[in-house]
């Protein structure tokens, strides 16, 4: 279905949707996002995601978001009439930064709802798509969404980390797969690195005309000028290695001031992924004698007695001392993120000790 044929940025663009034009909640942000990038406005509001705190509305130049598809349909070899996949929540960036990818470079873009576990039959064989790592871990559960997945020529990964356990998982996979870093503020991805295949690296490496460095907290700082992005300073506290690649190894907001020692929460969830299959994450409680201690929420019913046991032998094999989790605590469902990120509450909350 052609959608558009205007002298502006969607012609010969043709966005595909199953079902047509049926009334669907998706369909309507989908529309209202169109709408707008066809106004005389020259800017789009957006919406951050809200995983490390309040959600905010910030304004982006429509000429930026441009330059931004353009660094991406480059990096990829993505052509007019390619086609590409839209299974993302159009309020956020990277949903809207895939609609800007076709407008700017003539693509076939085809669109499914937003869904945990976006498996399509109606889809076409697609040459790109962008996921969050949770829906690539439910395909994952599946012969139907494996094969999915293996109908993507190139996938890129981003709004979160990769555990150890679904990177190994991708490996068997047909499809070229690169994790991404970036956020609302940079228009999606300004780093990237390959998971799969050739040329894998555990580092990201920044695209053109993007530079990076560290501020005096170990944070990272990006400029990018074609983007109008100059000395961002994030949250993320970076590693660098002599090739200038990169690897994040947490978030200031989440770090845990364990006696005087700082645990990187996401560093100790890397080594858990391996012995933990249901979703988790670690977050702290009060400690009078340490200040904090690192505490371990498990979405999942509690474990019985013999259970809990062997998962604690486990962790202790695989955690580092100081790391060790004080406390247990299994929650029935954590609160998420329209795009699948769960939203950690660094303090204990309701719920079962063990």
């Amino acid at each position: 279905m052609q959608a558009f044929d205007t002298d502006w940025h969607l012609k010969y663009a043709y966005i595909h949707l199953k079902d047509n034009w049926s009334p669907a909640p998706w369909k309507e942000d989908l529309m209202y996002f169109i709408i707008d990038w066809l106004s005389e406005s020259k800017v789009i509001a957006v919406q951050t995601s809200g995983s490390t705190g309040t959600p905010k509305k910030i304004s982006l130049s429509k000429k930026y978001m441009e330059e931004s598809a353009r660094m991406t349909l480059n990096f990829f070899g993505l052509k007019p009439g390619d086609k590409v996949l839209l299974c993302l929540p159009v309020k956020y960036i990277a949903a809207k930064m895939m609609m800007v990818r076709a407008f700017t470079g003539k693509l076939d873009l085809y669109c499914i709802p937003p869904a945990l576990n976006p498996v399509s039959e109606w889809t076409p064989q697609l040459n790109f798509a962008a996921m969050t790592p949770a829906q690539v871990e439910k395909l994952l559960e599946s012969e139907e969404g494996t094969g999915f997945l293996n109908r993507i020529e190139k996938l890129l990964i981003g709004g979160s980390a990769l555990s150890n356990v679904l990177e190994e998982k991708i490996q068997s996979l047909k499809t070229q797969v690169w994790h991404s870093y970036g956020m609302t503020e940079t228009m999606s991805h300004i780093a990237l690195r390959k998971v799969n295949g050739p040329n894998t690296s555990d580092g990201f490496v920044s695209l053109p005309d993007v530079s990076v460095k560290k501020n005096s907290h170990d944070c990272l700082m990006i400029t990018a000028p074609h983007i109008g992005v100059f000395d961002l300073e994030t949250h993320d506290v970076a590693e660098f290695a002599g090739d200038g690649s990169f690897r994040i190894l947490g978030r200031t907001d989440n770090v845990i001031n364990s006696g005087g020692v700082k645990l990187f929460p996401e560093q100790i969830e890397e080594k858990l992924s391996a012995i933990i299959s249901a979703d988790f994450y670690i977050g702290s409680q009060p400690d009078n004698l340490l200040g904090e201690r690192p505490l371990l929420l498990i979405e999942s019913e509690p474990l019985t007695k013999n259970q809990m046991e062997d998962l604690r032998q486990k962790i202790k094999l695989c955690l580092e001392k100081f790391e060790i989790p004080k406390e247990i605590v299994f929650v029935k469902s954590f609160k998420r993120t329209d795009s699948g990120k769960i939203i950690r509450n660094k303090f204990s909350p309701s719920g079962r000790l063990n």
